[in-house]
């Protein structure tokens, strides 16, 4: 298992490798191999390589990416994670971020409880925030003033999109 965590690439449904279904295969397969199918992209590392879309964030297999892909950065036992390529930017992303954050907010809460990495929700929110995406500021502000854990996510995005006036 990868020292950054078990939700990574490797073991996800949406890698074609492991055919849509969830968990670990062995190494040592071919190279160019590990393909995200919902970001049409190509997985170098696949047991270092993560996204909010993993089932142990996603359960109900959400085929709408979430957040960009990130890598384990670091050595050792450290959950280090950054950005190695951003979230792709259609309106059916958009609409769909704002939907997590109003209106599933409370299932989506209770369905990511994996210990390592931001939570679906965090992502979110920054990814709102990264679009500048102006309709979420009326869900963003009811975070900001509502659930305390969230309120920094929250309040980020919210000077963001406001800052592009």
């Amino acid at each position: 298992m990868p020292n950054g965590g078990s939700d990574c690439c490797g073991t996800c449904w949406f890698n074609r490798i492991n055919g849509g279904e969830q968990g670990s295969r062995s190494r040592g397969l071919g190279p160019n191999e590990d393909f995200c199918e919902i970001r049409d992209t190509q997985i170098a590392d696949p047991f270092y390589t993560y996204c909010a879309n993993h089932p142990h964030r996603r359960p109900n297999k959400d085929t709408i990416p979430i957040g960009p892909i990130t890598v384990h950065v670091g050595g050792g036992l450290t959950n280090d994670r950054e950005i190695w390529k951003l979230s792709p930017d259609t309106e059916e992303i958009r609409l769909h971020l704002i939907q997590i954050i109003g209106e599933s907010l409370p299932h989506i809460a209770q369905e990511d409880r994996y210990p390592i990495g931001d939570r679906v929700l965090a992502v979110a929110i920054w990814q709102l925030g990264q679009f500048r995406e102006r309709r979420a500021l009326r869900p963003l502000e009811w975070i900001r003033d509502n659930l305390p854990g969230l309120a920094g996510h929250a309040r980020a995005a919210i000077k963001l999109i406001e800052s592009d006036d």
